[in-house]
């Protein structure tokens, strides 16, 4: 196969192509005398599976993902994505608790039981891992004080709340396709409005249906990559131009 007929067939560049190539995302490309590129139905099925998980992966990632089907490590494939598919279930359970603790009034908190707080606590609380808390408070998201004795963070039940309300923003700002959101997220910080319930909702239910789409696009990549995984496998590739 030329890289044009797979160009047409795929929508794409043969620049894209060479791209995928280039990061090593398929299988050794053989070559004619004169130097142009002859693919097989084995990198198509590649350049298939590329374009599949696309709408749910970053590209960076996906090239980890095939360098180990490609060396034949299709476990290892596997288990890569579905750390991915904990990691979104995680954010799916925060976006909970993001509501509860910012729309349901009849949620206790914390500092009833406990009025100083470690960050093991606030990541319970709030499902948000220690490493990301902690990153936080040295950029200056969160601002906890220090224990004279240990210099341990000290943190109280409204750390938890702003913790909660960073993650939504974080998130809000990724359903937009905003990357860069660090600044962002102080500006809306100091703009937040907890009694505008109206826009908290909104805000909510945009991170839920963000989420949403995600894990579809997350299981139907998933589900590309695992017919890969047979064909690697079973060593047998469809004529599928």
């Amino acid at each position: 196969m030329r890289p044009i007929d797979i160009s047409r067939r795929l929508n794409i560049s043969t620049t894209t192509l060479r791209n995928y190539e280039d990061m090593d995302m398929i299988p050794n490309v053989t070559r004619t005398a004169s130097g142009y590129r002859i693919y097989s139905e084995e990198h198509f099925a590649y350049f298939i599976c590329i374009r599949e998980m696309l709408g749910g992966f970053r590209l960076a990632f996906i090239s980890k993902v095939l360098k180990e089907v490609i060396a034949k490590k299709i476990n290892s494939a596997l288990w890569m994505v579905n750390q991915t598919q904990a990691e979104l279930n995680r954010e799916k359970i925060i976006s909970k608790k993001i509501s509860l603790n910012l729309l349901c009034k009849a949620v206790r908190p914390i500092s009833t039981r406990q009025e100083r707080l470690t960050i093991n606590d606030v990541s319970r609380e709030s499902g948000i891992p220690v490493t990301t808390i902690r990153y936080w408070d040295k950029i200056g998201l969160l601002s906890a004080k220090r224990c004279v004795g240990n210099n341990y963070r000290i943190f109280t039940s409204e750390h938890i709340r702003q913790a909660l309300i960073i993650y939504a923003l974080k998130l809000s700002f990724h359903a937009n396709g905003q990357k860069h959101y660090i600044d962002k997220i102080k500006e809306g910080l100091v703009d937040f409005d907890y009694n505008d319930k109206s826009k908290i909702k909104d805000m909510t239910k945009g991170i839920e249906q963000y989420l949403d789409q995600t894990n579809r696009d997350q299981i139907r990549g998933i589900s590309a990559l695992y017919r890969l995984c047979v064909q690697v496998e079973s060593n047998h590739f469809d004529n599928q131009i």
